[in-house]
């Protein structure tokens, strides 16, 4: 009801706008009371082998369950063949998971938490942070918060630095390291001349886990290999990406004619940092699809 200009009162329908801006803030309100529960007792978050122990009390937070953290991962899309970075959000939820047979509390099974795989879609997390927060509510009256034994210190994580960088690196690291792309020039090869393999990639990338103990920093190296026939050796490695004829260091020369389907991998190997220790990973590749490349002779003829 609003009063018009003689000062009489008068109803004023709402627009669909208004009424739009009314919902939200609703769902923004129970947004908010959804993630104010559930609340616990004592202080502090501390882990245990990836997984997160919940000893604090108040609202939810980053490490109570239903939390959603984020970081950003580079995708490579194609327009009319040409490669193009995208840089999107990943999210990751804070979900309940039971602990059983770990002797290092004092009861067991008990309630953890633990982090859910990466999710590029944030509506997709938010449907998981609302079942977390139901599961979560639906087990904690099953099974009683993770504690740790007399003597063991809750304060100060129980995280191996090096198990935990290494599962993040095999789990997620593998999905987001970006996959090279190539072409011979001009499409076929000619025998007793040289081919140039050219190739868009990226050499290098930095990667960040958010572990109990800290940020890992996880600095990958790409190096490039080609097969350049089935059956043959892999030849490189490369520290490049390949350039086009005369400055190409990509190349090979073909003796017969026919066809020839060449591979291309890019292995990774990393150094990490986490906690104040640091030590190497590898194991890793990324590879595109296979190449059938045509291969011509040039003859010669002479013409009476």
């Amino acid at each position: 009801m609003v009063l018009n200009s003689w000062g009489i009162m008068k109803i004023v329908k709402p627009s669909k706008a208004v009424l739009a801006v009314s919902a939200f803030l609703s769902l923004v309100a129970i947004m908010v009371f959804r993630l104010s529960l559930p609340a616990y007792g004592d202080s502090g978050v501390s882990g245990s082998g990836g997984t997160i122990i919940v000893n604090s009390s108040g609202s939810n937070t980053i490490g109570s369950p239903g939390g959603i953290t984020s970081s950003t991962t580079t995708k490579y899309i194609y327009y009319n063949g040409w490669p193009m970075q995208e840089v999107v959000p990943i999210y990751y939820v804070y979900t309940p998971v039971v602990i059983v047979g770990n002797p290092s509390f004092s009861t067991e099974p008990c309630l953890a938490m633990t982090t859910s795989a990466p999710i590029e879609s944030y509506m997709e997390a938010y449907q998981l942070q609302y079942s977390a927060i139901e599961t979560w509510n639906s087990l904690d009256a099953t099974y009683p918060i993770c504690r740790y034994r007399s003597g063991v210190s809750s304060s100060a994580p129980k995280v191996d630095p090096a198990q935990a960088v290494t599962t993040y690196w095999n789990q997620s690291v593998q999905n987001q390291l970006p996959v090279p792309q190539f072409s011979v020039p001009p499409g076929f090869a000619l025998t007793g001349l040289t081919s140039f393999l050219t190739a868009t990639c990226t050499t290098s990338k930095t990667f960040y886990d958010n572990t109990p103990i800290g940020t890992a920093t996880i600095a990958a190296t790409g190096e490039l290999w080609v097969r350049w026939k089935s059956g043959e050796e892999w030849s490189g490695p490369y520290n490049s990406c390949g350039l086009p004829w005369p400055n190409g260091n990509i190349t090979h020369v073909y003796e017969n004619q026919g066809s020839a389907t060449i591979s291309l991998k890019e292995t990774w190997s990393a150094s990490w940092t986490l906690a104040g220790t640091s030590g190497a990973l590898g194991g890793l590749y990324t590879s595109p699809n296979a190449l059938t490349l045509p291969i011509y002779s040039i003859t010669s003829e002479i013409y009476d």
